[in-house]
């Protein structure tokens, strides 16, 4: 395995969202598609992309899976050394409810936020993973 490629998540409103992701938490745009499959995608660090696909995109039988996962079905996202209290603010500023930072092992914190359709957003400052080994950050 080499890594994540990339991670989708189906919206209800696309402008929405990319408000949120774009604005709010400043990921690029790499890559938009039109009618009939609208999707828009965004990248997360080196080759890592976020897929924002409306519900309705692509039309019938799409979809792989019919289901939204469990109570803690979240994605996490690395944010440079010491900058957690700045996104914290950036994010409560614009209206957001932020959870925490909460501390891990290792002296690691993230926050959480949910995005316009739920789908909770961990941003982790961690230096350090879950053995207490140091991260080689993505570039």
């Amino acid at each position: 395995m080499r890594g994540l490629l990339e991670l989708v998540l189906e919206v209800n409103d696309l402008e929405k969202s990319l408000a949120f992701y774009c604005g709010a938490l400043e990921l690029a745009e790499v890559e938009h598609w039109p009618p009939p499959r609208v999707a828009t995608w965004l990248s997360i660090g080196r080759n890592a992309v976020l897929g924002l696909w409306p519900s309705a995109s692509g039309g019938e039988g799409v979809a792989i899976a019919g289901s939204r996962g469990g109570s803690h079905v979240h994605f996490a996202i690395y944010v440079e050394p010491g900058s957690l209290s700045m996104w914290q603010e950036r994010l409560v500023a614009a209206d957001f409810k932020v959870v925490g930072p909460i501390a891990f092992a290792h002296g690691n914190r993230s926050v959480f936020v949910s995005d316009p359709d739920g789908n909770v957003v961990e941003l982790a400052d961690w230096t350090v993973d879950w053995s207490g080994e140091g991260i080689q950050r993505p570039g």
